[in-house]
């Protein structure tokens, strides 16, 4: 879609605003626009307020594009974790266009917690706090058989009371073939659907016959990767190179481009991204146990602060990169509202073609009241102190993680740096090297944290 048509498409998501759907649901403000649907910050008529995505006008007659929309509704409540996003309910507005509601969230997701320290490197022991949670959430999805396939940074939101969510069931898999609230499975034998940039081999490869539970904990351990080195673990010019890469090369050592971290830690990251998928970690549980344990070898890091935002929305910004989201998405600018609604799926695939998502940025988590689903084993959750602060440089943010769009292609993998001047801009990261590992290297890497 050219420029043209992309701002066509979000003039007409902006007129939606101040509309009431279905005498109940107003729009209160347009938080993004993706692939295939818009989000808005929304109050209902009892004063109740919500994060609603509606689908796209052009596709409120494609019965497959309604369907998988849908889909993220019945797939998430599933779960029944408080760290998968609840979607509170969905219907239909009056020109037939479906829409789901979901609880609309306060703080920034990962991607943007990342891009607003410089480097793009987060504390290993903030890294560890969040995977240790998110670990509770894959538990918890993978015990009902779903697999959440499209996991990154930007779906991962980091709320101010200290919650860790996980965003966009849209293209999740279900282990079983049976339907669930009507609706069966989404993916065809051999299309490509996520994100390369946090696609383990097998999904690369179009093999969903082999995606399960740890093709999940590989995408986790690419977003401690990039979380902890500012990199992402395959970096090339197009997306195809990377998911070449994905499919034919073995992620690096993370202590071969992050000396000094300690071994058991490394040993979490490095299994979670085995090629093969014998060789990782078997389950959630098992990892979060490994994870907890190497969490006690970190030195704690500040408190986690996110701010209260910089005051009321403001204009729509550009943000990201091409290699960032969904490749067929149009090239929308993205929304930083003071609260917070979904980072709502990009873009949902339509039909059997090859659909790719890309990566993009985001931000982080508060204090440790994070509440577990009940796990067999007693081991308990290391105690961490509440939550970074943002660097001295960049006042605090609120950011949004509303489903956002692509903009034009660039010739890089890593995401582009924003322009909000309330960020600092990471520093470009160099080619990502495959130098032999040096576990527990004699640079103390937490001295520049």
């Amino acid at each position: 879609m050219d420029h043209v048509a992309a701002a066509d498409v979000l003039q007409r998501a902006r007129a939606r605003v101040g509309q009431v759907l279905r005498g109940k649901w107003r729009l209160d403000g347009l938080l993004g626009v993706g692939g295939t649907a818009c989000v808005y910050a929304a109050t209902h008529r009892n004063g109740k307020r919500g994060a609603v995505k509606l689908l796209r006008p052009e596709y409120a007659t494609d019965e497959e594009a309604r369907r998988r929309f849908l889909r993220e509704g019945y797939v998430a409540n599933r779960i029944e974790h408080p760290g998968a996003v609840a979607v509170l309910d969905d219907d239909a507005a009056e020109d037939g266009t479906v829409f789901l509601v979901m609880e609309l969230l306060e703080g920034q997701n990962l991607d943007e917690r990342v891009r607003s320290f410089p480097g793009g490197r987060l504390h290993p022991a903030e890294v560890a706090f969040v995977a240790e949670r998110l670990l509770d959430v894959l538990a918890a999805a993978h015990d009902k058989g779903v697999v959440h396939r499209d996991l990154k940074p930007e779906n991962v939101f980091l709320t101010r009371s200290g919650a860790v969510k996980i965003l966009d069931f849209g293209i999740a898999r279900l282990r079983e073939t049976t339907n669930v609230g009507g609706v069966g499975r989404a993916t065809e034998v051999g299309s490509v659907m996520g994100t390369p940039a946090f696609m383990p081999p097998e999904q690369a490869l179009g093999h969903t016959a082999e995606i399960d539970a740890r093709t999940d904990l590989w995408a986790l351990g690419a977003v401690m990767f990039h979380a902890l080195s500012g990199k992402l673990v395959h970096e090339a010019e197009t997306v195809n190179k990377v998911l070449l890469l994905a499919m034919t090369r073995q992620a690096p050592p993370i202590a071969s481009i992050v000396p000094g971290l300690p071994p058991e830690f490394c040993e979490v990251v490095d299994r979670a991204l085995a090629f093969r998928r014998q060789d990782r970690w078997p389950d959630a549980r098992v990892m979060q146990r490994a994870l907890r344990a190497a969490m006690q070898r970190l030195p704690p890091a500040p408190p986690l602060v996110i701010g209260p935002g910089e005051g009321p929305p403001g204009p729509l910004e550009r943000t990201g990169s091409p290699l960032s989201r969904d490749a067929s998405s149009a090239a929308f600018p993205s929304r930083k509202p003071l609260v917070v609604g979904l980072s709502l799926a990009l873009a949902l695939a339509l039909g059997g073609a090859v659909v790719v998502f890309v990566r993009v940025r985001a931000a982080a988590p508060t204090p440790v009241e994070t509440r577990h689903a009940a796990a067999p084993e007693p081991a308990p959750s290391p105690t961490l102190p509440p939550a970074l602060p943002p660097p001295a440089s960049a006042a605090p943010v609120v950011a949004s993680a509303a489903a956002e769009p692509t903009p034009p292609p660039s010739a890089r993998v890593a995401p582009a740096a924003t322009t909000t001047g309330a960020r600092v801009a990471p520093t470009p990261a160099p080619p990502t090297t495959t130098t032999k590992p040096q576990q527990g290297g004699t640079k103390d890497i937490f001295s520049e944290w």
